[in-house]
């Protein structure tokens, strides 16, 4: 599997992780330099970089856009993932900082590009379809938001459901928690919006 781990300027921490491709989404190419990671390409209008941080960037391919443009740089690297055939695309840091891109992020992975999945050194989300997943504790808390009416079971959670019926307007599906190891969800009908996360 093809996997994609974009960079965002925002993010605080690069993970060091083998057999996946590091992209650069505008500024964020200088934080994979700076670990000493493979820069895969980079993508943005470079904006707000200086001239001599763009230097350093030299040597790598950059898929630069005009400031002015209908997309985020996000956006993007998401499509150019895309159509370069990437199986996972991970946006890292992609969840922090202004609450307009963040939420420009979650409706591009609700809307647009559903399997992808959004992460912070503290917050993952990702989008659920019907049938069974199986979700590992990594998280202190875990929460469900219906995208579209949704029949949800929860197994093996602090709140466990049955086959229950949950709307877009509804949030008693905030902060549950995995009792186990792992446990289990089941979408009957519809997609929901996971969202797992070890803030306070």
């Amino acid at each position: 599997m093809r996997v994609a781990y974009l960079i965002t300027p925002l993010t605080k921490v690069v993970p060091v992780l083998e057999d996946v491709d590091y992209i650069g989404v505008d500024a964020g190419s200088l934080l994979i330099l700076e670990k000493n990671l493979p820069l895969k390409f980079c993508v943005g209008d470079f904006d707000s970089m200086k001239e001599e941080d763009l230097k350093k960037l030299e040597g790598y391919e950059m898929i630069r856009h005009p400031i002015m443009k209908d997309e985020t740089d996000s956006e993007l690297a998401l499509r150019l993932c895309t159509e370069r055939g990437y199986q996972k695309i991970v946006l890292y840091g992609a969840i922090s900082g202004r609450v307009d891109h963040t939420i420009s992020n979650i409706r591009l992975l609700m809307y647009t590009y559903p399997n992808i999945v959004l992460e912070d050194e503290w917050q993952r989300i990702q989008v659920l379809e019907k049938g069974e997943h199986v979700i590992e504790n990594d998280y202190h808390h875990v929460s469900f938001f219906a995208i579209e009416p949704t029949i949800i079971t929860l197994t093996d959670f602090l709140y466990n459901l049955d086959k229950k019926e949950i709307d877009v307007k509804d949030i008693y599906t905030v902060s549950n928690s995995i009792v186990g190891k792992s446990a289990k969800v089941e979408i009957k009908k519809g997609r929901v919006l996971l969202i797992q996360s070890n803030l306070k």
